[in-house]
């Protein structure tokens, strides 16, 4: 029940769980996690260890860094340092 569309990358361990949507060009680190329901707009990158929260939504082109934590049902609006 989980979309990865064209030239995403998912690393080594990561987790892209029920419902959850990578999109185009993505880039999703080692054993980062999508919870269920989330989505990630074109382009966008999710740093190793990061978990990217129930139903949350991140736009287009956006980097989150290592060790982030998203909240359920956040939606990201910009770049996200590390931790």
């Amino acid at each position: 029940g989980s979309v990865v569309n064209p030239f995403a990358r998912i690393g080594e361990g990561a987790v892209v769980n029920t419902a959850a949507s990578v999109d185009h060009d993505c880039i999703v680190g080692r054993y980062a996690h999508l919870f269920p329901g989330a989505r990630l707009a074109g382009t966008v990158t999710v740093g190793e260890l990061s978990y990217i929260g129930m139903g949350a939504s991140v736009v287009q082109n956006v980097r989150i860094g290592k060790g982030v934590v998203v909240g359920a049902g956040a939606v990201v609006l910009s770049d996200l340092e590390d931790g």
